[in-house]
């Protein structure tokens, strides 16, 4: 978590950014002390700590300081069933030429939520990304300036095939999230990314669909891996 973008994103002030700034320089003592023990160091009311942790999106105190823990759980087992280590170098170098430019997660449908998702996250962690669909972008002239980010259960969902077209004739970087990995998207993309799981079906038989979770997975891996390794 980097605590100086939640600052900026959230436009705290004084008083909060300075008691965010003792619990992340504090975080492994946090357990041991109350929030009251926080406010007092940090020179602020415990009111002042319990809205701070909503304003940055926390239901309180107590969820702030378990976010703030380090990881106990190896990712590693976990990884090696979701994404090939060539595709988490190939992510990492994307997002480390990208770092400082723009970036757009493009979806419909379902897909919306997890292209909200991503564009969070990556905002969250400093980079500069939008899920909005400002299609003016995709222009020749800014073919350097954008990493691109689809995500098509089936791969070949007409608009966004249009775009990866569009985007691939202006020599744009693509990172598809897909279901599908032999798909028109798929085929379009400079680095795609299936969950394997894409079936044609009907609502009538009541299949789970596996493709939003497992695609959240996978990003959530590719993206800790690269900040792991401060590749970006």
């Amino acid at each position: 978590m980097n605590i100086e973008n939640l600052i900026e994103k959230y436009q705290l002030n004084d008083s909060e950014s300075r008691a965010l700034r003792f619990m992340d320089q504090n975080k492994e003592g946090l357990k041991k002390i109350g929030i009251r023990e926080v406010a007092k160091h940090a020179y602020v009311s415990t009111a002042t700590i319990v809205n701070m942790c909503k304003k940055i999106g926390f239901s309180g105190y107590s969820e702030l300081v378990f976010s703030l823990q380090p990881a106990t759980v190896s990712l590693a087992p976990i990884s090696d069933t979701l994404v090939t280590q060539e595709e988490i170098l190939h992510f990492s170098q994307l997002l480390n030429q990208y770092k400082d430019k723009r970036m757009m997660v493009l979806a419909s449908g379902f897909s919306q939520n997890i292209a909200n998702y991503m564009s969070e996250s990556l905002n969250l962690y400093g980079f500069r990304a939008t899920a909005n669909s400002h299609l003016e972008f995709l222009r020749e002239n800014v073919s350097e300036e954008i990493l691109l980010f689809i995500i098509s259960n089936s791969g070949d969902t007409q608009r966004l095939v249009e775009l990866a077209d569009t985007a691939k004739k202006h020599h744009m970087a693509t990172i598809a999230f897909v279901g599908e990995k032999k798909s028109k998207i798929g085929d379009l993309s400079s680095l795609t990314i299936s969950t394997g799981t894409y079936s044609p079906r009907t609502i009538q038989e009541f299949t789970p669909n596996l493709f939003f979770g497992t695609a959240l997975n996978q990003f959530e891996v590719l993206l800790h891996a690269a900040l792991k390794e401060r590749i970006v």
